[in-house]
C-alpha cells in the first residue's frame, strides 16, 4: 500500500510538473525545404528588419487575458530561411553585393484564442521585398495566412510548427515570383 502511495505520488507531481510552465518564447526555425524552383544568378546582400508594431509572435487569448510572447532571434531565423531559399535557387550571398536584397517583417504573429474545450490559432505573416540596384528598385509585399483549430487547450509546439511552415511557403512565393526573377536578371 505504501509502494502504491508513493507511486501515485510520483505520478501527480509528474503531471503536475508537465503542466505548469509552458516557455515564456516562441521558437520560430522555418527550415526551406523546396529545393530549386527557379534559377536566381546574382550575387546579393540580404537583410531582414522586423518593423512590426506589436513584437509579439504569439498571443494567446483566455476567457478574461491576453498573454504574449516573444521569439528570440526573429529577424536571424527569417534571414536564415531567406538565404537558404536563395542559395538553392543559384543566388550567391554575400555582404559584398552591390544588389541589396532587403525583407521588411510587417506581420508575423499567431493569435491564439482559448475557449472551454477548444482553442483556435489564427497565424498571419506580411513580408515586404525590396531589391535595390544602383540604378532601380523592386518592391512587392508577400502575405499570408493560416487558420488551424482543435480540442482542448493548444500546444505551443503546433503554434510554432504552423508560423514556420506559413514562413517557409511565402519565403517559397518569393523565390519563385517570376517577376522578382525577370528584375533580378534584368
Amino acid at each position: 500500500m505504501k509502494l502504491t502511495n508513493i507511486i501515485i505520488g510520483c505520478c501527480v507531481l509528474l503531471i503536475l510538473g508537465g503542466c505548469a510552465n509552458q516557455p515564456s518564447q516562441v521558437i520560430l526555425n522555418p527550415v526551406y525545404k523546396s529545393g530549386q524552383i527557379s534559377t536566381i544568378n546574382s550575387s546579393l546582400s540580404t537583410s531582414v528588419i522586423d518593423l512590426r508594431g506589436d513584437t509579439s509572435t504569439l498571443k494567446l487569448i483566455e476567457s478574461d487575458k491576453t498573454k504574449t510572447f516573444a521569439s528570440q532571434g526573429l529577424t536571424e531565423s527569417v534571414k536564415s530561411v531567406l538565404d537558404s531559399a536563395l542559395s538553392r535557387n543559384g543566388a550567391s550571398i554575400s555582404n559584398l553585393a552591390t544588389v541589396r536584397f532587403e525583407v521588411d517583417i510587417h506581420a508575423l504573429q499567431a493569435v491564439v484564442t482559448e475557449k472551454l474545450v477548444s482553442h483556435t490559432s489564427e497565424a498571419h505573416i506580411e513580408l515586404g521585398v525590396r531589391v535595390i540596384r544602383a540604378s532601380s528598385n523592386f518592391s512587392k509585399v508577400y502575405r499570408g495566412s493560416a487558420n488551424l483549430e482543435g480540442p482542448f487547450s493548444h500546444e505551443r509546439a503546433k503554434i510554432e510548427g504552423q508560423l514556420n511552415k506559413l514562413t517557409e511557403q511565402i519565403i517559397t512565393r518569393i523565390v519563385s515570383d517570376p517577376e522578382l526573377i525577370e528584375f533580378l536578371e534584368g
